[in-house]
């Protein structure tokens, strides 16, 4: 029995699960008895979850394959691809009198595969490794440990999908759990490999290093507003228009929710059966009217030929990124994500980079990964905890700080004690993972001709865990408080502009002591651990003694009422398991469909971040613009006045939240923070890109619906 090993565990010790929380579908896998990462089935015994929200009602819910089934009946109650809202901490889907955030509605995903997985393993699930795409920035990353907390799992930690993907393809060949190695000991690198994460909804490319029980990231790449959706929706649009073509005074297919829907599953459909057919058929039907629509393969890759190219962009990036590393070249090229299996992905890489394409099982490789991953990190923390009670290791120190026959005592000990042979603990626990950091971060500062940029102390692409120390300096005499404006990368490459990035939090330095000139000193140190999770210390040489440490909250984070809120209401949600009342008809409340949902998005406020009251010490050059090494940063506006602290010379390091427009709890003095949105939140299929033929765009060609279920 599979679960047999785990039911025989000490309190504490059962499985780590890895769950795949995708875009289009999730799934969730764990290490079994025998030491293989296996998929856990679902209730209908299907591998993988369509990860799509249907609200019955306030409280209850469908999800998976009959939520997507009854989407054309109920397109104001369905959500999907919500995994590409989260660290948008203004969106809320709204429906049935209820709001939901994007961490709210991914947690009711994950409670439908706990639910599952309890039922077939008979255990329930507690623990558990989430994958993100690799190019998530840091309010991405918190937003899924919060959509774990709120299902009511202990999130261990987060990898990478690709990261993931890694370790489930190295299982096979290296010496993970007792499996053979590529080569001989000692070797550097065995085989360098490039993956290519093609899902339904996110891009990600990642080069790692594979070596015995190693795997190490050296680049990565991506867009998350990139996947099989967007090949889906030039379906749809493609098919609009044709049937429009055949029926010239018929409405819009795509003005009405339940025929876009319709019309999406069959894009879909039709994307997957090109995969292995030459050509298939869509089949309209709307206001009375029929067609039959033939896609060629040929045809659906003319068609989406540019959004191919924005993937081989990227992955040439991160190839480059790599070499520049040193790495030595690209040995193969990992498919993963269902969407790579499309024909002219592997045909176009093998074309434009000339090293082998493997399709690696891309559907559950990330699921399986991360339950190796979680695995290692359960026996490690129960091989750490016996070293540091033995008094052979220092509490806070890894694996590889223990002395090689303590570590293997302790092994053999844990291995006894599960029931499992020393050598799979042995192996598992020395697996390493080294992982880089998505995007760079950074502080506002001016340098000496009062101009205001961003300067980088974590780059993208540098090893985690990280800590990075830096010297700025006050900018006037007697400057007794500090504002620190943390800010993350926005686009692909660094630039220093401030309109480039986005401000994640803002911290205050208070109760400088007085006396001390302009320019005296203030260290900054950046810490970031293997989860991303970003820390912040401070120092004035006036308070040596007293540093001043802020873990970081961004801009997406939630107040403490709202997420004790939002905890509550996926808790008290409903999973329903069958059809619904109604389902082909009306709404079973007697509302109308469009009254039962409102299709609401609360777009990101353009925001400007106050004029930097910190120096950058260095070079002024240091603050150049990327490439353009003659566009000035814009001028400054005057350094407010610090306001005095609290308590004279009482300092401290005072970190003001960013919370979304009306939540509540925002500072008086509050300043915007940005000269535009730094973030398109539109619909991935953009606004006015398609206009109808016939009174001007649809919802669904503004972008308003089909494939989100809201802007």
């Amino acid at each position: 029995m599979v679960g047999h090993v785990d039911r025989r565990l000490p309190a504490g010790t059962r499985s780590v699960y890895g769950i795949d929380l995708g875009t289009t579908f999730s799934c969730l896998a764990r290490v079994s008895g025998s030491g293989e990462p296996q998929i856990v089935p679902l209730a209908d015994g299907a591998q993988t979850l369509p990860s799509v929200v249907l609200f019955v009602g306030a409280d209850d819910y469908l999800t998976g394959q009959t939520a997507r089934q009854l989407a054309r009946a109920r397109p104001d109650d369905v959500c999907s691809l919500v995994k590409r809202r989260m660290g948008d901490g203004d969106w809320r889907f709204v429906t049935r009198g209820a709001a939901w955030s994007a961490p709210a509605v991914s947690g009711l995903i994950l409670k439908a595969l706990i639910s599952d997985a309890t039922l077939a393993t008979g255990e329930p699930v507690e623990d558990a490794v989430i994958t993100v795409p690799a190019y998530f920035g840091d309010e991405e990353r918190r937003a899924t440990v919060l959509a774990g907390e709120y299902a009511g799992l202990h999130v261990v930690d987060v990898i990478n999908e690709p990261t993931a993907a890694a370790l489930s393809y190295g299982f096979a060949r290296f010496e993970i759990g007792g499996r053979r190695t590529l080569g001989g000991p000692g070797t550097v690198a065995e085989e360098v490999a490039l993956v290519y994460d093609l899902g339904g909804g996110t891009f990600d490319v990642t080069v790692v290093e594979l070596a015995d029980r190693r795997v190490s990231v050296v680049a990565i790449d991506g867009d998350h507003q990139l996947g099989g959706a967007d090949w889906d929706e030039k379906i749809v649009l493609l098919a609009g228009d044709r049937f429009l073509t055949e029926h010239p005074g018929a409405p819009d297919p795509l003005d009405e929710g339940d025929s876009a829907q319709a019309l999406l599953l069959a894009a879909e459909t039709a994307r997957r059966e090109l995969t292995d057919a030459p050509s298939t058929t869509i089949v309209v039907e709307h206001a009375g009217r029929r067609s039959e629509i033939t896609l060629t393969r040929d045809e659906l890759e003319a068609l989406t030929a540019g959004l191919l190219d924005r993937t081989v962009a990227l992955t040439r990036a991160a190839r480059d990124a790599a070499l520049a590393r040193g790495v030595r070249g690209i040995d193969r090229i990992l498919l993963v994500g269902g969407a790579s299996r499309m024909p002219a992905v592997a045909r176009r890489l093998e074309a434009e980079f000339n090293v082998p394409v493997e399709l690696s099982d891309p559907d559950l490789a990330v699921a399986r990964g991360a339950a190796i991953y979680g695995e290692k990190k359960a026996l490690e923390r129960l091989v750490l905890a016996d070293l540091v009670t033995r008094g052979q290791l220092v509490d806070g120190a890894g694996v590889d700080a223990a002395a090689p026959a303590d570590l293997d005592a302790a092994c053999r000990r844990l291995a006894e004690v599960l029931g499992l042979p020393p050598t799979r603990v042995r192996r598992t626990v020395e697996v390493q993972v080294v992982n880089v950091v998505s995007r760079g971060f950074g502080v506002l500062a001016l340098n000496r001709f009062g101009e205001q940029g961003a300067v980088f102390l974590v780059h993208r692409n540098d090893r985690l865990p990280v800590a990075v120390r830096r010297s700025f300096g006050t900018v006037r005499d007697d400057q007794d408080a500090v504002t620190v404006y943390v800010v993350e990368q926005a686009g692909g490459v660094e630039s220093t502009r401030v309109e480039d990035n986005k401000v994640i939090a803002e911290a205050e330095i208070t109760g400088i002591p007085p006396g001390f000139p302009a320019g005296s000193q203030i260290q900054i140190l950046f810490r970031m651990g293997f989860d991303g999770i970003l820390e912040v210390t401070a120092t004035h040489e006036g308070m040596a003694d007293r540093p001043l440490t802020v873990r970081v909250e961004t801009s997406a984070a939630l107040s403490q009422a709202d997420v004790a809120r939002e905890r509550e209401q996926v808790a008290r949600a409903r999973r329903e398991r069958g059809g619904i009342p109604g389902a082909f008809g009306a709404p079973a409340d007697g509302r109308s469909r469009r009254a039962s949902g409102v299709p609401t998005e609360r777009a990101a406020p353009a925001v400007l971040p106050g004029s930097a009251d910190l120096a950058d010490l260095a070079d002024p050059a240091d603050l150049a613009v990327p490439g353009d090494r003659t566009s000035p940063v814009g001028p400054a506006r005057r350094a407010h006045p610090a306001s005095a602290a609290d308590g004279g010379d009482d300092a401290g390091l005072r970190l003001r939240r960013l919370s979304p427009p009306g939540a509540g709890g925002d500072p008086p003095s509050r300043r915007r923070r940005a000269q535009r949105p730094l973030r398109d939140l539109r619909h991935p299929a953009g606004r006015g890109r398609h206009a109808r033929r016939r009174g001007g765009a649809s919802p669904y060609r503004r972008g308003l619906g089909v494939l989100a279920a809201r802007p």
